[in-house]
């Protein structure tokens, strides 16, 4: 059920495509998502604040995109946080980038920095996750909440997560380009086995 926040702003749940159930994907999830426009409307600001705020209650999220939670609006909200943990996970954290929110993302990916392949999961593809290969190296383009345009280039697993929430607002999911799926359970006894070892 959604969940009524301290705001009154209601946290929709996520719009998923359950594999081992159904091959159907909603359509929320394949549909190009609509640029948002300057200066933000009252519905776009909300359509942020609930995006952000479905963020921060998930005790292990790294990225969100609007279309996730039924919000057809080209903004994203990750983080990449500096913890041990994480750089046992994944070993090419390179770029680390606090809790940020974007709006209107892209990318062009760098083919001379190579590719790298890893497993990834998703809110919106329920009970599996994939080992998807992706740029090592992009750079972006996005917009801040004052319409400020932000440009850089970013590397390593920061440049994974930002690929993966981009594909969203293009209707792609991580499944559609797995070269292998596996359930759920078996990729997080994966993460806990590899941490364990990392701290030994």
């Amino acid at each position: 059920m959604a969940t009524v926040v301290e705001n009154d702003i209601v946290l929709p749940e996520y719009v998923a495509y359950k594999p081992k159930v159904s091959d159907h994907v909603p359509e929320m999830l394949r549909d190009m998502a609509v640029a948002v426009e300057f200066p933000l409307s009252d519905e776009d600001r909300t359509a942020m604040e609930t995006l952000s705020l479905k963020f921060d209650r998930e005790g292990n999220c790294a990225g969100l995109a609007a279309p996730q939670i039924g919000i057809s609006k080209r903004i994203i909200v990750f983080a990449t946080p500096d913890t041990p943990e994480l750089r046992i996970w994944r070993p090419d954290l390179s770029d680390v980038m606090s809790k940020t929110v974007w709006i209107n993302p892209s990318y062009v990916g760098n083919e001379e920095a190579g590719f790298h392949a890893d497993y990834e999961g998703c809110f919106s593809v329920e009970g599996v996750a994939g080992l998807v290969q992706r740029y090592k190296e992009i750079q972006y383009t996005a917009y801040n909440v004052d319409g400020e345009q932000l440009q850089g280039t970013i590397r390593g697993y920061l440049a994974r997560l930002v690929q993966h929430e981009i594909d969203h607002l293009n209707g792609v999911l991580f499944s559609d380009m797995a070269t292998n799926m596996i359930p759920m359970e078996e990729y997080r006894q994966m993460r806990l086995e590899a941490i364990a070892r990392g701290y030994r």
